[in-house]
């Protein structure tokens, strides 16, 4: 709960401008109970950030190693992300907002994990498209992790059924669906 509540809040505020004392209000507690689960605000800041990447980048390879076809693969992916990021608050957004107040070795591992995430995605993207070169494939599965990682912050008042299965199409179309077919 404390770090659910916590990345809503860095999410909405600026990590200098969210207090021990908000993240508690909002998530029932008072705030120094929050030490007694995280040694400092920006220990809790480095969990809001690292729990989300670890459970999308374990998803991606269990699904990658459990699903042969590339293209069922993609799709479970896809539907995970976009789940994780519609009950969640997305990880990256938080992390491009904060990143400044992350320690430097904490980034690099969590741009490396977000790396390898990535690579999951473009290691079965590039067996179902293989007329896209290295570079555009990048490109798409960054794209289309932009789009699914907006969708909260985008309220567009349908229920997140509609919403969960709009973004599905819309994902798996920028990903599979050739230019000269557009």
């Amino acid at each position: 709960m404390l770090i659910k509540v916590a990345g809503e809040l860095f999410n909405e505020r600026a990590f200098d401008a969210v207090t021990t004392e908000m993240i508690g209000s909002r998530a029932g507690v008072t705030g120094p109970a929050l030490y007694r689960h995280f040694p400092s605000k920006q220990a809790l800041l480095i969990a809001v950030l690292e729990d989300p990447l670890n459970e999308l980048l374990e998803n991606a390879r269990r699904t990658a190693a459990e699903i042969s076809d590339p293209r069922q693969a993609l799709e479970a992916m896809i539907d995970y992300h976009v789940r994780r990021t519609l009950d969640n608050v997305p990880s990256t957004l938080v992390f491009l907002k904060n990143e400044h107040n992350v320690p430097d070795d904490e980034r690099h591992r969590m741009r490396r994990m977000m790396r390898l995430y990535a690579e999951e995605w473009s290691g079965l993207l590039t067996r179902l498209r293989p007329d896209l070169s290295d570079a555009q494939t990048r490109v798409l599965t960054h794209a289309v992790f932009s789009m699914i990682n907006a969708v909260p912050q985008f309220n567009s008042g349908l229920d997140p059924e509609t919403v969960a299965t709009t973004i599905r199409t819309a994902a798996i179309n920028a990903l599979l669906m050739p230019a000269d077919t557009i």
